[in-house]
């Protein structure tokens, strides 16, 4: 069978005719300021075959200028006997060049737009292509006449959401969802900053704390930190393990950190199925993020998926017996996540008498979790809700939705839990039998959807 690294380079060979690479005429309504956008862009861990390969590299650099609206006039390429090819593609916005190291598996890529084009595109298209791994990208801002400076670096491209900026040893949350954004700001400060990057799908950012240790995150949205993770998963993950009589066949829909996995891992499963979209920030949790899966990533029983969770979960029928959604907060990639649609698919892909647990919002953002609430129970089943205090989130205190047609989502009772634990050999650190029933106590002002089991 071809694989998909074999079938990209022949779409990417063949989808353009030569044609394609002859001088075209420049447009007529071609921008004339000089103000552009440059992208200096390293990708790494790529294809080997397509770094050397330099017919495939010249129709790649016209489908990432197609991809970015601009006008190939071009290209131009040279295989070097030592390995590795220089490719140019001459743009009537300017161009976009790339030069490859096959033995490092390293690409460097320059594109350069002026006019209405957006080089973001051509990047993405690049780095799909590749099948980069890693991507380090700088956006320069070039030839404003106006400007003090006509050669400024720029985030009006690439928005960086982290909340830190390199000058500065404090990070700042504001870009939550829901009632907070853009009304509280919620401060850390960084002792050193472990790890920075964007990949093709988020932003992150990994730090340490004298407070909260190693902190986690994502699109400038605190995800966890060491201090108080096991919080987070102990009670994503327990109450729906221990209410499904024979947890054996799980999947996990996002979790990246690998914090999910662990807890699941620890109910001895005979299979788990993980999905997330980002591959480049799994392998960045597993290498600075050590104590979250704590070697789980390379357990035998796991099988890991870097793909849409939404489009994957649909090969799946009556599959699973539990269901863990473990995303990020419903913005971006994840707000289909949150959708009806989705949790229709989730349905379908558990068994019968599966369980369906969800990490759904704060308890700031009522009318988001009563949505949420709504859409399980009609797709899911009986629905409850489960509270938890979260120290490391600003809104305090968080709600997890777990959903069932076949079982009482409250869970069994206490004396009935303790022996499951024991059964299981499981300790843990802030769930226990009596939490489990403690957390399903709301405040009376709470709308009843979000406590009752309907």
């Amino acid at each position: 069978m071809q694989s998909q690294n074999e079938a990209s380079r022949q779409v990417c060979s063949t989808a353009h005719p030569p044609k394609k690479y002859q001088r075209q005429p420049v447009p007529a309504d071609i921008h004339k300021s000089p103000v552009g956008r440059h992208l200096l862009v390293d990708y790494w861990d790529c294809d080997t075959d397509l770094l050397n390969d330099e017919s495939a590299l010249s129709a790649l650099l016209t489908e990432a200028a197609h991809a970015a609206g601009a006008t190939v006039m071009s290209v131009h390429n040279h295989r070097f006997e030592h390995l590795g090819v220089t490719a140019v593609a001459i743009l009537a916005e300017s161009h976009i060049s790339i030069h490859t190291w096959p033995e490092a598996r390293y690409a460097a890529v320059d594109i350069y737009t002026c006019g209405n084009c957006n080089p973001l595109e051509a990047h993405e298209a690049l780095a799909s292509t590749l099948s980069a791994s890693r991507t380090e990208l700088l956006e320069l801002a070039r030839g404003n006449a106006d400007s003090h400076a006509s050669v400024t670096t720029t985030s009006s491209g690439v928005p960086l959401r982290d909340g830190h900026e390199n000058s500065d040893n404090w990070f700042r949350e504001s870009s939550v969802p829901g009632c907070r954004h853009g009304n509280v700001s919620h401060g850390f400060l960084i002792t050193e900053v472990v790890h920075k990057e964007r990949t093709q799908f988020q932003e992150c950012l990994i730090f340490d704390n004298p407070v909260y240790d190693r902190v986690l995150v994502l699109d400038g949205i605190v995800q966890l930190s060491t201090f108080d993770e096991h919080i987070y998963h102990e009670m994503l993950i327990h109450p729906t393990m221990f209410t499904h009589p024979n947890p054996q066949r799980v999947v996990i829909v996002g979790g990246g950190d690998g914090g999910a996995l662990r807890e699941v891992l620890r109910h001895n499963p005979e299979q788990v199925v993980m999905i997330d979209i980002d591959e480049q920030f799994v392998r960045a949790a597993a290498k600075h993020l050590p104590s979250l899966s704590a070697g789980a990533f390379g357990d035998p029983r796991v099988t890991l998926l870097f793909e849409d969770a939404s489009k994957a979960l649909q090969r799946f029928e009556g599959a699973f017996d539990v269901a863990i959604i473990d995303c990020n907060d419903a913005v971006g990639p994840s707000e289909a996540l949150f959708e009806d649609d989705f949790y229709a698919t989730v349905a379908n892909a558990l068994a019968d008498d599966g369980i369906c647990a969800v990490q759904t919002g704060s308890m700031l953002d009522m009318e988001f979790l009563q949505q949420t609430h709504r859409r399980m129970t009609r797709h899911l089943g009986s629905t409850t809700g489960f509270r938890l205090p979260m120290p490391s989130y600003h809104c305090g205190e968080y709600v997890f939705l777990i959903a069932s047609r076949s079982y009482d989502t409250s869970g069994p009772d206490s004396t009935t839990l303790t022996e499951l634990q024991v059964q299981r050999e499981i300790t843990t650190k802030h769930w226990s039998p009596a939490m489990h029933h403690a957390s399903q106590v709301f405040p009376p002002s709470i709308p009843t959807v979000v406590k009752s089991r309907s």
